[in-house]
């Protein structure tokens, strides 16, 4: 979440003169790309990238719809939908000149999660809390129990 957070100030950094070319009537207008990716003022980025920097222009260019422009994909309409559901924004597509909407989810649904790339995996001793390393203090160490001694 964090990185598409950055993600999205970068672009609306560098891509200030731009970001007003694709919104139109209050409308992001983000146009599909093949696989699961989406094109807009002039970069392409997958779904989680695409839901931070929509959340920028929310907040920072008061959008208040997301359109997907024509030949985006059955399951590129759903991501728009439900990024626009989540982020409490309008969903469309573009059908000509009109604007057909796109259905949004039932429920709120969480936001799409950042694709990461596979962890490494640590030996067992270098992730153990540190914690656990240190001695029990005086209260936490069981009373000793003396044995008695044959004399």
């Amino acid at each position: 979440m964090i990185r598409a957070a950055l993600l999205a100030v970068g672009f609306a950094v560098t891509g200030g003169a731009f970001a007003r070319s694709d919104i139109r009537d209050g409308n992001a207008m983000v146009k599909p790309v093949s696989g699961d990716k989406y094109s807009i003022d002039g970069a392409t980025m997958g779904k989680a990238e695409l839901y931070g920097y929509m959340g920028g222009l929310r907040d920072d260019e008061h959008i208040t719809g997301i359109v997907l422009k024509r030949g985006g994909s059955d399951e590129q309409r759903k991501i728009i939908g439900v990024i626009a559901k989540t982020l409490g924004l309008k969903s469309f597509e573009q059908d000509g000149g009109d604007l057909k909407e796109i259905p949004q989810p039932e429920t709120k649904p969480a936001p799409p999660p950042i694709e990461q790339p596979a962890a490494t995996e640590q030996p067992a001793a270098a992730s153990a809390p540190a914690a656990a390393a240190a001695p029990a203090t005086a209260a936490e160490q069981p009373a000793a129990t003396e044995k008695p001694t044959g004399n």
